[in-house]
């Protein structure tokens, strides 16, 4: 008797038990929980850096794909940091943040070792940075517009478009006046609208040459071949006498670049 009372309750415990399990089975698993004993192990917890890192695909990637697929990882890190800022989603991001900046801190000193091992690469040969060498670096600058200068000087003459009675255009045909004066070129200042500039009193009045020519925005100054009778743009608007030397420069080598 006390054997069969015996089991049925073995049973019936069997049976609070599997179903207790079943329900369970429906539920999130405590994760916290890890039984112990001879038949059991508990794997030893995940560094927090490598539980962040992105997983790799099964599927190999580009870089760019690969790149795009963790922006927008980050940028989703980031959303859902800013929609529900709890210290987990924060920190989330924040890894994916520092991610970023370590790659930028490798790229930016694989740069700099390129440039020791292709020096031909290296900017700072040509055309250096550092403040110290600005003066030789804008007294070369000066040169090079000086000879462009010059050069144009011996084959055009400059068309200088402009309105009297408009303060930019008076301005600007002071600084031309000034410049053209300094490196011996040939002006030849055409007044739009009848009213003469004073640095230029022979100015003649436009007879159609601006139409002519398709100008339609003053002041306008154009190079102009005597011999060829050919013209190309060189300024539109207000330039100091600089910006008018880097414009003679750039006509001069096709504006081949020097950065």
């Amino acid at each position: 008797m006390i054997l069969r009372h015996s089991l049925s309750m073995l049973v019936t415990l069997s049976l609070i038990s599997s179903s207790s399990y079943a329900s369970e089975g429906n539920a999130s698993p405590d994760l916290s929980y890890h039984p112990q004993g001879w038949q059991w192990y508990t794997e030893p917890p995940k560094p927090l850096d490598e539980e962040e890192t992105p997983l790799a695909p099964s599927v190999p990637m580009t870089p760019s794909q690969e790149k795009d697929a963790i922006q927008k990882e980050t940028q989703a890190a980031l959303d859902t940091a800013i929609l529900y800022p709890s210290p987990e989603n924060i920190r989330r991001y924040r890894l994916l943040q520092d991610f970023w900046t370590n790659k930028a801190g490798a790229f930016t000193k694989g740069w700099e070792k390129t440039n020791l091992l292709y020096p031909e690469l290296d900017y700072n040969l040509q055309y250096s940075h550092y403040n110290g060498t600005a003066g030789t670096q804008q007294a070369t600058d000066r040169a090079l517009e000086n000879a462009a200068i010059s050069e144009l000087a011996d084959q055009y003459g400059v068309f200088f478009f402009y309105r009297g009675n408009e303060p930019i255009d008076k301005l600007m045909g002071s600084v031309i006046k000034s410049f053209c004066d300094e490196h011996k070129i040939a002006v030849m200042p055409v007044t739009m609208d009848g009213v003469i500039h004073p640095a230029f009193p022979r100015s003649r009045k436009n007879q159609g040459q601006a139409e002519h020519m398709k100008i339609m925005h003053f002041p306008a100054l154009y190079l102009f071949d005597t011999k060829t009778e050919n013209y190309r743009p060189l300024s539109y608007g207000f330039k100091s006498q600089d910006d008018l030397a880097r414009s003679f420069y750039n006509v001069a080598t096709d504006f081949k670049p020097n950065f």
